[in-house]
């Protein structure tokens, strides 16, 4: 038996366990999105958490760096934004290059800055995952 990612049309994903590649694409027929399949990789890895709310739902976490990276690998466009995003961090032009930087107004605004422009990067990068394989 195999672990098979299956990246969706609209920017899900759908992790089956099955023999083969086909025994798993017949499993996404039984649940009627066969056709919302935008690609297939197999997994080595898959750690999760499912935790019972108390509305009796389960929520799922993943617990494992190994199985965010081999399903991450599926989001390239979501991947370069975080590295973007991360790359681009650092010290303010208006930071003392000589003195240390106290936490101030002027401090805590540029990290609110920061964390307004990376939270409309990462959005953006969302929804052009999820019309990627719109068309």
């Amino acid at each position: 038996m195999r672990l098979f990612s299956f990246r969706m049309k609209d920017g899900n994903c759908i992790i089956i366990y099955a023999k083969d590649e086909g025994a798993a694409v017949a499993i996404l027929k039984e649940m009627g999105v066969q056709n919302s399949a935008a690609g297939v990789r197999q997994i080595t890895k898959f750690v999760a958490s499912f935790a019972l709310t108390d509305t009796g739902d389960l929520r799922t976490t993943l617990l494992d760096r190994g199985t965010l990276e081999q399903i991450t690998l599926d989001y390239p466009l979501l991947q370069a934004a975080r590295e973007h995003s991360f790359a681009d961090f650092g010290s303010s032009n208006t930071d003392s290059q000589s003195q240390p930087v106290l936490f101030d107004d002027s401090t805590r605004q540029h990290r609110s800055d920061w964390k307004q422009r990376d939270e409309v990067l990462i959005g953006y990068a969302v929804q052009q995952e999820r019309e990627r394989f719109s068309n």
